[in-house]
């Protein structure tokens, strides 16, 4: 893209976009001609991004998300914050540190963002089954679950305050289930369609929403959902949250 052209692009500031969901929204707004801002901790993308062509259209900044000094100065400009930074509640990682990755990561942006005066925030969280235990719930004395209170206290900031009363603003929450694709790992490609794919046309041809609700969603709808929230008019303010039924339903190709 020409620097005439980027000028004159809505503008997009990314966090968490060399991640599986969020190269996919990185890569989507790319291909819409956005300009695009992707704060990583290195400044680089990993090889199987830089690898493709898109990529060269992104301005890669170093920086943290817990950190606003490392990127206020590049999000003044931003017409819209997408957030789209989680960890998985593994056993390695302590209750504290699976709430602040899905938790304080996205808030901290965002809460930026809200200061800066930037108009627009896409959050990708997550839609829990509630049978899971240390995802969706905890055991008091055992263990609590650090991965729901975290994507909660995202989807809280970005209802009451990112937006709030006076409804200004615009915010939208992204809760896709599973999310099938090909992630990477290590450099590795992990197809996870091909088992992914099948059960999520299962699920979704029955034609109860509690079930397709936990349909897997291809990583493309997401992307293409965070860059409409992004971009498109009717989500300019107030509160919304796209659930996974919707993601599959509205945003297929």
């Amino acid at each position: 893209m020409s620097s005439a052209a980027k000028s004159a692009a809505k503008r997009l500031m990314v966090f968490g976009g060399t991640g599986f969901v969020g190269s996919a929204i990185v890569e989507e707004a790319v291909r819409r001609g956005l300009a695009v801002t992707c704060v990583t901790r290195t400044g680089t993308p990993p090889g199987h991004i830089l690898s493709q062509a898109w990529s060269a259209n992104v301005d890669w900044l170093p920086g943290d998300a817990l950190r606003p000094e490392t990127y206020r100065d590049a999000m003044g400009t931003a017409d819209a914050v997408v957030t789209s930074v989680g960890v998985l509640p593994l056993p390695s990682l302590t209750h504290e540190e699976v709430v602040r990755g899905n938790g304080d990561t996205n808030v901290v942006p965002a809460r930026t963002a809200k200061e800066l005066g930037v108009d627009r925030l896409v959050v990708v969280g997550a839609s829990i089954p509630p049978f899971v235990p240390g995802v969706a719930f905890g055991v008091p004395g055992l263990f609590e679950a650090g991965y729901a209170k975290g994507k909660k206290m995202a989807l809280d900031f970005a209802r009451d305050e990112y937006v709030g009363s006076e409804k200004k603003r615009g915010a939208v929450v992204l809760q896709p289930g599973g999310v099938s694709g090909t992630r990477y790992a290590n450099g590795r490609a992990l197809p996870l369609w091909i088992a992914m794919s099948p059960v999520s046309r299962v699920l979704r041809a029955v034609p109860v929403n509690a079930i397709a609700e936990l349909a897997p969603t291809p990583v493309g709808n997401v992307a293409r959902a965070a860059v409409a929230a992004a971009t498109e008019e009717k989500y300019a303010k107030g509160f919304e949250i796209v659930d996974n039924t919707r993601l599959l339903r509205e945003f297929d190709e």
